[in-house]
C-alpha cells in the first residue's frame, strides 16, 4: 500500500498537475488574504476562505480526473488488480496521495495566522477552526472527485461530471431556496432526487432491474410518509440539502463554533464515496 501511495504521490509532481494545484490554491489564499487582511485592515481569514471555497471547487476536478481514469484508459489498471494488495488499500492509497497534495498548500496556509498576528489581534483558535474545516471540506471534495474518476475512463468526462458535481454541491442551498416551501413541492424535488439515485446505481452495476428497484424503493418510501404526514415535507427539501450540503458545514466553524457533528460528516461523507470507489474499482475488477 504504502510503494502504491508513493507511486502515486510521484506522479502527481513528475508533471504541472501537483505543482499547479499548490500554486494555483496559495496565489487565490495570498491574493484574498492581501486584499481583504491588509487592505481592508481585516484579520479574519473566514471571507478569504470563503472566496477560496470556490477555488478549490474549480481545481480540484482537475487533480482527481487522472486518478483512476487515467488507469483504466492506459488498462494499467489490470497491474493493479495483479498486485497482492486490496482494491480498498490500491484506492485508500491513492486517496492519500491526493489528500497530500491538498495538505501542502494548508500547511503553507497554517503560518498566515501567525503573520496576521504582527499586523492585529487574531482569535488562533477560531482561525485554525477555519482551516480545519476547509481541509476536511477538500478532502470530501477530493473523495467524491475520485469516485467519479472511477466511473469512466475519459480524464475529461470525469473532470466535466466532477466540476458540475462540485458546483451543484456549492450551489446546493441557493438552489434548493428555488423550491417552493410547500409539501407537494417537496414531495416532487425528493423524487426527482430518488430518480437521480437510480442513475448513480445504474452506472455503478450497469444493471436496470437493480437501478429501478432503488428508485422504486425510494419513491414508495417517500409516497409513504408523504400519505401518512404531508405537512412534515413542508420546506423539508431545503432543510435536508441545507443538512447534507459540505459547504455549509463549515459556516459554524466561520462564526467561531466548533462543530463536532460537522467533523462526524465531513468524515463520513469521506468514508461513503471511498467505500464506493472500492466497490466501483471491484465491479471494474471481475468484469
Amino acid at each position: 500500500m504504502f510503494a502504491i501511495y508513493q507511486k502515486e504521490l510521484k506522479s502527481y509532481f513528475n508533471n504541472l498537475f501537483g505543482y499547479l494545484y499548490i500554486a494555483i490554491i496559495l496565489f487565490f489564499m495570498g491574493l484574498f488574504t492581501s486584499i481583504i487582511s491588509f487592505k481592508q485592515t481585516y484579520s479574519d481569514l473566514a471571507l478569504s476562505f470563503d472566496y477560496l471555497s470556490l477555488v478549490v471547487l474549480l481545481v480540484t476536478p482537475l487533480l482527481t480526473m487522472r486518478s483512476i481514469a487515467e488507469e483504466r484508459q492506459k488498462k494499467t489498471d489490470q497491474l493493479l488488480y495483479s498486485l497482492p494488495v486490496s482494491v480498498s488499500s490500491v484506492v485508500i492509497a491513492k486517496y492519500l496521495a491526493l489528500l497530500t497534495v491538498f495538505a501542502i498548500p494548508m500547511a503553507v496556509i497554517c503560518l498566515y495566522p501567525f503573520v496576521l498576528s504582527s499586523f492585529g489581534m487574531i482569535n488562533f483558535a477560531r482561525t485554525f477552526g477555519y482551516i480545519l474545516s476547509f481541509f476536511l471540506m477538500g478532502a470530501c471534495l477530493l473523495a467524491i472527485g475520485l469516485f467519479i474518476s472511477s466511473l469512466t475512463e475519459n480524464q475529461i468526462i470525469s473532470a466535466v461530471i466532477s466540476f458540475v458535481a462540485m458546483l451543484i454541491i456549492y450551489f446546493s442551498s441557493a438552489l434548493a431556496s428555488l423550491v417552493p416551501a410547500t409539501s407537494q413541492s417537496s414531495f416532487v424535488a425528493f423524487t426527482v432526487m430518488a430518480i437521480l439515485f437510480g442513475v448513480i446505481v445504474y452506472v455503478m452495476v450497469k444493471n436496470y432491474v437493480i437501478a429501478l428497484g432503488a428508485s422504486a424503493v425510494c419513491e414508495v418510501t417517500l409516497a409513504l410518509l408523504f400519505s401518512k404526514n404531508q405537512t412534515m415535507f413542508e420546506g423539508l427539501f431545503g432543510k435536508v440539502i441545507g443538512w447534507i450540503s459540505v459547504y455549509e458545514r463549515c459556516y459554524n466553524f466561520y462564526m467561531g463554533i466548533f462543530d463536532l457533528t460537522a467533523v462526524v460528516y465531513f468524515l463520513s461523507v469521506i468514508f461513503l464515496f471511498v467505500f464506493l470507489t472500492v466497490q466501483s474499482v471491484e465491479k471494474r475488477r471481475w468484469s
